[in-house]
């Protein structure tokens, strides 16, 4: 193709899906820009989605497959590397069945609509159980709550921040991450525009983000992993002084376990274990009520704690027994296309189970267990297809997880890059990425504050020997003599049967969307519709106190005796976030390793940083019970006295050039993993609030 082409598309980096417009020119994307012609996203682009034409440009992506033979990887065609990754799952479901097979599904599988949230089809035909993702590393905790809370894990009550007059953010940083779990493409203007207005935000957290300060909101710095006891504290207040709202029992019910709970939390107690003053909580819990209109909501800095499902719980309760769910300024459910809230109803109690490796939740298990599942089981997995994933470097244990994929005999990493997971892998195939491939943004529907729909072509065709995933999966199903989307008699209406099926039961058809390139606006998220159409309780209220919550309830008292017990001088690990990085697959890109940006050091809090006897820029060992690392001490006076803070998504990556000049550390390496590593009743690891000691190197 000659000529310039500017094509209509969107980001597939993280949820907002930002519009964007790509030059084509003769055939290859030359650049990326915003799309001023969005419904949504209006002109805002992060640099993250604008770096993703260096990524398709990138001369060390996968290109072709590749077989490794010892320790050489040679270049074979697609129909050798169908034929035998097909032969090596055949014969290992022949001689063990398919608890011999594992999946591992990473974060980029939730934003392409041909691969989808779950499990791939050719698995499921397989009868492949063990399926991992890395929903474990930064929410699940919030699936498990809401199917507790709400009878479907699909509700999420977003914060009308354009109507709110009160905002209490717990450990989210938009300026960085742009939310999660609520889609504001240009996140931090949100806040600065409600701030502007008269909002009174609050940001939770241990160091003082990139969000806070005089155009937003003050920090309330709070010690790591201690969320969940200041939200029953402000719960406790509320109730003793000015009575939960009248709404809320028409609302909810069991309000009375609700206040049985946070009778043992009021702000006296819980203020030395959050490092939260008293006479702080009782203000903050008068302003919060007292506010016409309030809002809350909470990220990954709290999810990835031990008791992320309590405080997402606990979260919710504040804003019910405040008046504010369900209402114009609080907490409201988004507009869905699809009726997901019905589809993914649920009873939490019933998918708890007793797993070889103790107590988990039904579904996708704990990829804190990966390791485990491979080298200790009774029935090990044999065999590991990773999508779209680096798990030896996102999930906890790096040097245990190696043993294991050393000790699988079969791993395929289908991928956009030789990753870390890859250097290990039999087989890695070359993945199309977002640009090379057709889509639809059908992922986050009910979780966007103005919902929309939009359909992408492929911006450019696949270069060299890249495939999209879903091709590749329904290849190598063929040869398994397993069905196929291939074998229909129109494979292309087939692999869109289910986005055309979602689209329907928003009105839509697939051909309309496709009409409008900028994206179809469905409308914005409004009050009325979380108790009229999304609550899938068989009472039609919210349960506020569920009794499937008992086991975490007492671990919960056990946790505080346990943070009341520790000493004063207890450094403690949080995971730190960064605008030019995105994960592990955005090691390679230029633009965000420059300068400064070669390395993620350890950031402590100046005071910390004298009282160790250390100066930036030394080398210090990290240690944790889980494990060591070296790394360069930086100084964050933004960070409270006693935390420390470590980008995660570094780590050496030898087949990427930058990541072996840059490799940075992978902080991961000091985590939990194993049995008892995660929390049981929604699989989720911990990866926060880690007890850490620091020397010299």
């Amino acid at each position: 193709m000659s000529g310039t082409v500017r094509t209509a598309t969107y980001c597939r980096v993280c949820e907002p899906a930002c519009g964007l417009v790509a030059t084509v020119v003769d055939g290859a994307l030359a650049s990326l820009e915003p799309d001023r012609g969005h419904p949504v996203s209006r002109g805002f682009a992060c640099r993250k989605g604008l770096a993703g034409a260096e990524i398709h440009r990138d001369p060390d992506r996968l290109d072709r497959p590749l077989h490794r033979v010892g320790a050489e990887l040679t270049a074979r065609s697609w129909d050798d590397a169908v034929s035998g990754v097909a032969a090596g799952l055949s014969s290992l479901l022949e001689r063990y069945g398919p608890q011999s097979i594992g999946l591992y599904m990473g974060n980029p599988a939730s934003f392409n609509s041909q691969v989808g949230i779950g499990t791939p089809e050719p698995f499921h035909r397989m009868g492949v159980t063990r399926v991992f993702n890395s929903a474990t590393q930064d929410c699940s905790n919030k699936f498990a709550a809401a199917t507790a809370m709400f009878g479907t894990s699909a509700l999420h009550p977003l914060p009308d921040v354009r109507r709110t007059d009160a905002l209490l953010l717990l450990g989210s940083n938009w300026r960085v991450s742009k939310g999660s779990f609520v889609v504001l493409p240009n996140a931090y203007r949100e806040l600065t525009e409600a701030a502007a207005r008269g909002t009174r935000i609050w940001f939770v957290n241990p160091r003082e983000t990139e969000s806070a300060g005089p155009r937003t909101g003050a920090t309330v710095p709070i010690r790591p992993d201690t969320d969940v006891y200041l939200l029953a504290a402000l719960i406790h207040e509320i109730d003793r002084t000015r009575g939960f709202a009248p709404e809320a029992a028409a609302q909810g019910s069991n309000l009375d376990g609700l206040r049985a709970f946070v009778r043992d939390y009021p702000p006296e107690r819980v203020a030395g274990v959050c490092g939260v003053d008293a006479a702080d909580i009782r203000a903050l819990a008068a302003e919060f009520a007292a506010a016409p209109r309030a809002a809350a909501h909470m990220s990954t800095g709290v999810n990835m704690g031990r008791q992320g499902m309590l405080a997402y719980w606990l979260m919710t309760m504040l804003v019910l027994v405040t008046g504010n769910l369900d209402r114009a300024g609080g907490n409201i459910a988004g507009r869905e296309v699809y009726p997901s809230t019905r589809k993914a109803r649920g009873d939490l109690a019933a998918d708890l189970v007793d797993g070889e490796f103790g107590p988990m939740r039904r579904g996708h298990l704990p990829g804190a267990l990966l390791a485990d599942h491979v080298l200790d089981a009774a029935e090990p997995i044999r065999a590991l297809v990773v999508i779209a994933g680096n798990p030896l470097l996102t999930l906890p244990g790096e040097e245990r997880l190696r043993r294991a994929l050393d000790a699988l005999e079969l791993l395929v990493v289908i991928d956009l890059y030789p990753n870390a997971t890859g250097e290990h892998a039999d087989w890695l195939l070359p993945a199309a990425d977002m640009f090379e491939r057709a889509d639809v943004n059908i992922s986050n529907l009910g979780m966007q504050h103005s919902t929309f729909v939009q359909w992408t072509p492929a911006v450019v065709e696949p270069r060299h020997e890249r495939r999209e995933e879903w091709w590749i999966l329904a290849r190598i199903a063929q040869e398994m003599g397993l069905p196929s989307v291939l074998d229909a008699a129109d494979p292309d209406a087939a692999r869109w049967s289910r986005v055309d099926h979602m689209l329907a039961a928003g009105g839509l058809t697939r051909s309309e969307v496709m009409a409008e390139p900028h994206g179809v606006a469905v409308g914005d998220a409004e009050p009325g519709e979380l108790f009229a159409r999304c609550l899938q309780t068989a009472d039609g209220r919210v349960d506020c106190r569920p009794a499937v919550f008992d086991a975490a309830v007492e671990r919960c008292a056990r946790i505080f005796d346990e943070l009341s017990a520790e000493p004063p001088d207890v450094l403690k690990l949080i995971a730190g976030r960064d605008a030019k990085s995105q994960n592990s697959w955005y090691a390679n890109v230029p633009e965000m390793k420059r300068g400064a940006r070669d390395r993620n050091p350890l950031t402590l809090n100046p005071a910390d940083v004298g009282r160790l006897g250390i100066a930036a820029g030394d080398e210090v060992v990290v240690r944790t019970a889980w494990g060591e690392v070296r790394a360069t001490a930086a100084v964050d006076p933004g960070l409270r006295q006693g935390v420390v803070a470590m980008e995660h998504g570094w780590g050496l990556q030898p087949g990427l050039r930058l990541s072996r000049e840059r490799p940075g550390v992978n902080v991961n390496r000091l985590m939990p993993h194993g049995p008892g590593s995660y929390e049981p009743e929604s699989n989720m690891a911990r990866l926060t609030g880690i007890p850490v000691e620091i020397h010299p190197a």
